[in-house]
């Protein structure tokens, strides 16, 4: 067995405190409105399932890259699989 420091913080209280420190900021009331508003657009240009992907995305997404970060890659990822998809259907 390893020797394990009993005075070392444990792996799981450093990676909460990691997470609480990056992410710091509270979340808004209206954190919904952007990535709603990039996806309802993907619905129209896109498609249904562009639009899903895009807000499915965000919210996996925003704890890691934050708000901005998430609505920019979320709608790329709903744009690219609106047209993967649409090329697999048209073949």
């Amino acid at each position: 067995m390893a020797y394990e420091d009993p005075n070392a913080p444990s792996q799981a209280r450093t990676l909460e405190s990691a997470l609480t420190t990056d992410s710091g900021k509270k979340s808004g009331r209206w954190d919904w409105l952007w990535p709603s508003i990039l996806a309802m657009a993907i619905v129209k240009l896109f498609g249904l399932v562009g639009g899903l992907v895009t807000f499915g995305c965000y919210y996996w997404l925003k704890p890691k890259m934050g708000t901005w970060g998430a609505v920019a890659v979320s709608g790329l990822l709903g744009v690219v699989v609106a047209i993967g998809l649409l090329a697999m259907v048209r073949n």
